[in-house]
């Protein structure tokens, strides 16, 4: 595959359990969109009923919806090693401390 000859390793999004057949050996992680792209509109249980549909050698991802460290702590539980945070940190004065005070929160939780 292409991607080994170029050194890189391949995320596959993932909407629905319909997309689940597009998972191939080939397929490192799986990044499972939280948002609906025709909506937009965002719904984190989706991650939860995928986790148990995927292969357990993929590492899964939760892309979009994720605003508390609470969830991450639930995600981690359900599997998941990766996560997509952009919102809710772009949404505020300043991101940065933000992020320092969500980790900081994510890290009691543990």
């Amino acid at each position: 595959p292409a991607n080994l000859f170029l050194g890189l390793e391949v995320l596959l999004e993932i909407h629905d359990s319909s997309e689940l057949a597009y998972i191939t050996p080939d397929i490192d992680m799986a990044g499972i969109n939280n948002r609906n792209l025709k909506t937009f509109h965002t719904d984190v249980e989706i991650s939860f009923r995928l986790a148990e549909e995927l292969p357990e050698d993929v590492l899964l991802v939760s892309e979009s919806g994720i605003s508390d460290p609470e969830t991450v702590k639930k995600l981690r539980i359900a599997g998941y090693r990766g996560f997509l945070i952009g919102e809710t940190f772009m949404k505020t004065e300043s991101p940065g401390d933000t992020l320092k005070d969500f980790i900081t929160r994510l890290n009691t939780l543990q």
